[in-house]
This record gives C-alpha cells, sequence and structure tokens, in this order.
C-alpha cells in the first residue's frame, strides 16, 4: 500500500475510535517515519502477530519460551575443534525469514561487508587484494556469539521501532541473550551491527593507504610492506567495538609467499583456486573415471549419499573463479559413469 493511502486510512480508523489528535498525531509520526525508512510499520505484538499470519498467543509463547524452539547440535569446524547451531523451529524460522525479508534487508549495510551480502562473495572479497605487497588476515573470536540481545534491541529502535517492538524482534532474532548460529536473520543482523567496525577500519585504512574488506568474521587488510605497523590500532577497534581476535588465526603474509584471502589466491594479479583443492578435486575425478564410483567411494570410505552433486558442487565453484579449468572440469565430470 502507498504511503499517502495508508496513512489516510489509518488517521480514518483512529478517527472512527474516538482517539484524540495527540494520539492520532504521534501514531501517524511513527507511521511515516518507518515509511521513510522503507520499513512495514509495527504498532505492538497483537499487529505483528496479524503481519506475521499467526495468533497472538503463539507469540507471546515463542518470545517467552525460546528453548522449546531451537535444537542445539555440533559440527566440526575445518580448523579443529566443534561449532554449536541453534536451529530455530519452523515457525521460528519463518518468522526470522519475514523479519530479514521485511526489515533487515532494506537496512543500510557497510560496501566493506562482502559476506551475506547480494551480488558478493568470497571472491568479490579477495579481488580487492591482489597484487600486493603484504595481506594481513584477521579472525575475530565467536563472532555470532558475541553479538547480544541489546546490540539487536539498539538496531530496530535506532530505525523507528517503538522500545517494545523493538525488544520483541530482538527477542525473536536472538537465543541465549546473543545471535544464534542457525538463524536465517543472523547474517544480515551481524552485518549490521558491524557497520560502525567496517567504518572505523575503512577510515584508518584510508589513512595508511591500504584496502579493508570484512567477509563475515574474517577481516582483510593489504597494501605495502608498512601496513603491518597498524595492526595494534585495528586490533583495539575491534576490542572497542566488543569483539575479540582469534589470535592463533592472524596471518601476515608477503608478495614473496602465498597470500591467501577467504581461501581463495590473490598473488600476482588475479584470484585462484588453491593448488591443493584443484589437485584433489581432479584425483578425485580420474579415480571416478577409471575405477567406478562405487569402487572409488569405497576405497576412500565414503558414504556421502549425494556424491555426485559434492563433485559438481565442487567444479561449480571453481567455474566461477577460473572459467576456463572450469569448463574443462565439466567435461570430465561428464566421462563419469553415475548411477543416477
Amino acid at each position: 500500500m502507498e504511503k499517502e493511502n495508508y496513512l489516510e486510512e489509518l488517521k480514518n480508523e483512529l478517527l472512527k475510535h474516538n482517539k484524540d489528535n495527540e494520539f492520532i498525531n504521534r501514531c501517524m509520526q511513527y507511521a511515516s517515519r518507518l515509511f521513510k525508512a522503507n520499513l512495514p510499520v509495527i504498532f505492538d505484538r497483537v499487529h505483528l502477530a496479524l503481519l506475521l499470519g499467526i495468533k497472538y498467543a503463539e507469540l507471546n509463547t515463542i518470545i517467552n519460551c525460546e528453548y522449546n524452539y531451537y535444537t542445539e547440535y555440533n559440527i566440526a569446524k575445518k580448523s579443529g575443534g566443534q561449532r554449536i547451531i541453534q536451529s530455530p523451529a519452523l515457525i521460528l524460522k519463518y518468522i526470522q525469514r519475514w523479519i530479514l525479508d521485511n526489515i533487515l534487508n532494506n537496512l543500510h549495510v557497510s560496501k566493506y561487508a562482502n559476506g551475506f551480502c547480494k551480488n558478493k562473495s568470497i571472491v568479490t572479497n579477495a579481488i580487492v587484494h591482489t597484487n600486493k605487497d603484504c595481506v594481513i588476515n584477521i579472525d575475530i573470536k565467536d563472532f555470532f556469539p558475541s553479538i547480544d540481545q541489546e546490540s539487536i534491541f539498539r538496531i530496530f529502535y535506532y530505525y523507528g521501532y517503538t522500545k517494545d517492538i523493538s525488544y520483541v524482534l530482538s527477542k525473536l532474532c536472538t537465543f541465549e541473550g546473543y545471535l544464534p548460529q542457525g538463524s536465517p536473520a543472523s547474517p544480515a543482523l551481524s552485518n549490521i551491527v558491524c557497520l560502525k567496525l567496517d567504518k572505523r577500519i575503512s577510515s584508518l585504512s584510508k589513512k595508511y593507504k591500504c584496502d579493508y574488506t570484512r567477509y563475515a568474521d574474517d577481516i582483510s587488510i593489504s597494501g605495502n610492506k608498512g601496513i603491518k605497523n597498524i595492526l595494534n590500532m585495528v586490533t583495539t577497534i575491534i576490542n572497542d567495538e566488543g569483539f575479540d581476535l582469534n589470535d592463533k588465526k592472524t596471518r601476515i603474509s608477503y608478495k614473496n609467499q602465498r597470500q591467501e584471502v577467504t581461501g581463495l589466491i590473490v598473488n600476482n594479479n588475479k584470484v585462484t583456486v588453491p593448488k591443493k583443492y584443484k589437485k584433489e578435486l581432479e584425483q578425485e575425478i580420474y579415480y571416478c573415471i577409471k575405477y567406478g564410483v562405487s569402487d572409488h567411494l569405497s576405497y576412500i570410505n565414503c558414504n556421502k549419499s549425494f556424491y555426485k552433486e559434492h563433485l559438481y558442487g565442487k567444479v561449480y565453484f571453481i567455474n566461477s573463479i577460473e572459467p576456463e579449468l572450469g569448463k574443462k572440469l565439466l567435461k570430465k565430470l561428464e566421462k563419469i559413469s553415475w548411477d543416477y
């Protein structure tokens, strides 16, 4: 509904219910402010339940009994250890997706953020750092768990929602007071929270004539050899913004070394996939062609039920970065005799 029509109907409804002019003006100003930010107008919890298409009682139950709406499990990290995933129940995931689609996707995100952003990827994140004398990689420790409910509340309140609606929205997007790993809303919220972090580090980077990008919890800075001197200042900014560094993952690499950003090689003037990744994939394809998929999987003791999709996914990934090699690998995949 267009702004003018909505406001007119809103005023008429309020007049029908004999609301005084002061109350009507407050409601109109509130709605106008949200319209200006291209956000849905939400007056109270009853209104939110109507917009979500669920019962008011159910909404309150979800808000007050969050433990009943999450399942926790662990997945292995590539670097070792376990990552805890909090997977929301279907109804809560639907609500979080609604918040993402109708609110979060309309909020400003820094141009330096490359993760979870439309038309951006690990490639756009890495390409900024090609052909540099020095590349610094920094990892934020426990990224999502470091973002608390209060930070999320401040986002909704800043953009114009009432204190109660801001609380409700922040509660629906958090678990045990912080961002859960399994929520569809968490990635977007993390980028919005990091807006100030991105602004401060990018300003520092410009001052020292270097480039900065962030992909979720991975921070990359590149430039001449002297940029290593800003590492302590960057660390201070990260700490000021409520985050801690994973010191074991801080890397400084020079032109004569392998320079890697979000898993991609950035030496010279182009982004490439690591040689090890490509070599291992080519070996997998070779063995599947020579010995057959079943015998190969048996030999490597692999029980992946979607191995075909697994291999094609890897090849499409390479194709998005190195199209010439990707096309060759796709042709090789066609030589495999698949069971389906």
